[in-house]
């Protein structure tokens, strides 16, 4: 099989056909990716198909190939948004499955004898999700009727599928569903947690959409206090994730800074904060120019678009523009760090949880998939929390734990001598033998506790 020297063998994947397994080859830059069939018995090797695009091939991509029987289902976003494609098993296309300014964002699968492909779409906004099915003769019809976000798992058969359906303000919502969509029974409604939600207090996210000083429109959500008033002014504690190809904004029950209905977000509304978030450039459900706009230069615009908001949130007035906070775990502490040091002072306080502060300390290939190699691209590697350190602006908290080995605490160590060095003034808590999620015994209590004292001490008066 041919390989570059640099190259990757991503997946083997098995086929009905004893004599035929299916291995994929992706280039180091990860933008061209080729299936071969090979005979595991004579090791005969025939090229089948392949896929290139601009920037890279998305992971997800691979991730939801399906190898059939007869055929080959591959997402792709070559046209700008990411849509199926449908293959023999000679490689040859058949036909493009589906066709719009949309993204397909899960697929579910191929009934080969009548040649339905089942998936998920965000056809009716980028926040929504509704699962579609597309015939063989190019019609695609919706199969569920609720706004919100709509997962599907379909029988053997695909005579029958199991709906999951959640808003930002309504739990789960389990139910059985024929081809047509129509509910044949509910297996769970969570009309329990409905109730024990509401004697908690919890108030509903609010959606809202500005457009920055690049002319740029963003999305974002909102949680007031239960007793809000327009004519005060509250302190906003924002969170974002930012990474590639990521949603927070996502009309979902798992939205939230720690999902499960947004309990931490309403906790900190509670305490009388705003708490707000906002999907920058790079994140999903835009298609592929909106996502691939920050290629070799991770953060860059992650950050400015994070200022923005903040800005945006200042000029309301019932926000105290000098009270804002930010903060964010992973990809999200990173841009935290990238956002308190991006030249204009928003930020108060921040908080920034198992951050990458020089993408040089993280693994190769998630981080030449969007940066290429340091010798390629020095000055997108230059574009880091370490080299803006002496930028940095507003107090800030670092959490690590000790044994992660997602996010090396490197990259805290490196950063902190560097804040050192510039003179800045900063706190940081490792946990010891606790990797990147940082839980086990009284640790999430621990944690979370330090985020929310950090910003109750910088942000309320």
């Amino acid at each position: 099989m041919p390989l570059d020297s640099d190259g990757y063998i991503p997946r083997i994947k098995s086929t009905s056909d004893k004599s035929a397994v299916i291995a994929y080859t992706m280039n180091r830059h990860q933008d061209h990716l080729e299936l071969y069939r090979i005979n595991p018995f004579t090791g005969e090797c025939n090229h089948l198909l392949e896929e290139s695009v601009p920037k890279y091939v998305k992971e997800e991509v691979m991730g939801a190939i399906l190898i059939n029987k007869r055929t080959i289902l591959m997402p792709s976003d070559r046209d700008g948004f990411m849509h199926l494609y449908l293959y023999d098993m000679n490689g040859k296309l058949i036909r493009q499955v589906d066709k719009g300014k949309y993204d397909v964002t899960a697929l579910y699968g191929y009934d080969e004898a009548t040649g339905n492909v089942y998936f998920q779409a965000d056809a009716l906004n980028a926040h929504d999700r509704q699962i579609y099915v597309a015939g063989a003769d190019g019609k695609v019809r919706r199969l569920t009727n609720q706004e919100g976000v709509n997962a599907a798992g379909f029988s053997a058969d695909f005579h029958y599928f199991i709906n999951i359906w959640s808003d930002y303000n309504h739990p789960y919502v389990y139910t059985v569903r024929d081809l047509q969509g129509k509910v044949l029974r509910v297996l769970e409604d969570n009309k329990a947690l409905q109730e024990k939600v509401k004697d908690y207090g919890w108030v509903k996210k609010d959606t809202f959409t500005f457009t920055t000083s690049e002319g740029v429109k963003l999305d974002g959500w909102m949680v007031k206090p239960a007793n809000f008033d327009p004519s005060r002014q509250y302190p906003v504690i924002m969170f974002q994730y930012s990474g590639p190809g990521d949603q927070q904004v996502l009309n979902s029950w798992s939205t939230g800074s720690m999902g499960q209905g947004g309990a931490l977000d309403m906790y900190f509304a509670q305490q009388g904060f705003i708490v707000a978030c906002v999907d920058g450039r790079g994140t999903g459900g835009r298609g592929a120019d909106f996502e691939k706009c920050t290629y070799l230069k991770i953060g860059d615009l992650e950050s400015k678009d994070q200022v923005e908001t903040a800005l945006y949130l200042g000029s309301l007035p019932y926000v105290d523009k000098d009270r804002i906070g930010i903060w964010g775990w992973s990809f999200g502490g990173f841009n935290t760090l990238m956002s308190m040091s991006e030249g204009r002072p928003v930020f108060k306080a921040g908080v920034a949880v198992a951050p990458p502060t020089n993408w040089k300390f993280y693994d190769t290939i998630y981080t030449e998939r969007y940066m290429r190699t340091p010798k390629e691209n020095p000055d997108g590697y230059a574009t880091n929390p370490i080299e803006r350190a002496s930028k940095l602006h507003g107090a800030l908290l670092i959490c690590h734990g000790t044994a992660d080995d997602n996010v090396h605490p490197q990259n805290t160590f490196e950063y902190a001598e560097a804040l050192i060095q510039a003179d800045k003034d900063f706190k940081e808590n490792y946990y010891t033998n606790r990797n990147h999620s940082i839980f086990g015994g009284n640790t999430r209590n621990h944690l979370f506790r330090q985020i929310s004292e950090w910003f109750i001490e910088h942000l309320k008066k």
